[in-house]
């Protein structure tokens, strides 16, 4: 699916973040938009490559991150350029879902902590929700590669 048809592309900063996923096909979301949420999403770029990246975001500078620091959209732009997966081929793609190898600690790619990000985001981080949303990216991974 396009960027635009995400539910992720209605989250706040969803205008600033999407610039990564332009001309990309989303494999796999997994968001919450409403007045706090998150949003996490897969996409397959044009060039070959994959992007893996989440954001959780809240209501007022106590529970988002980014607003707590006062960035501007550059300043997330470049926060979000420096922190996203970028997997260069596919061979890397199914190492990252496996988590095995160099991946298997690997961190969940987020330029905020899922801990201060949001009420969803803590939720999320305490109660396995990242592994949960590895297992079904996997899932629409292996779907998506069937084609």
């Amino acid at each position: 699916m396009k960027w635009e048809e995400t539910v992720a592309f209605t989250c706040r900063y969803g205008d600033v973040i999407g610039k990564i996923f332009e001309g990309g096909d989303v494999i796999w979301e997994n968001s919450m938009a409403d007045y706090q949420g998150y949003a996490n999403v897969l996409a397959a770029m044009p060039d070959g490559s994959f992007i893996h990246y989440e954001w959780t975001y809240g209501s007022c500078s106590g529970c988002d991150e980014w607003e707590a620091r006062g960035l501007s959209d550059e300043e997330i732009w470049e926060e979000v350029k420096r922190t996203m997966a970028v997997l260069p081929d596919i061979d890397a793609m199914k190492r990252y879902l496996r988590l095995e190898d160099e991946y298997e600690n690997a961190p969940v790619p987020t330029g905020n902590s899922p801990t201060n990000g949001s009420l969803p985001g803590m939720m999320r981080f305490l109660c396995g929700g990242y592994y949960n949303d590895f297992v079904n990216m996997k899932k629409a991974f292996i779907e998506w590669n069937k084609d």
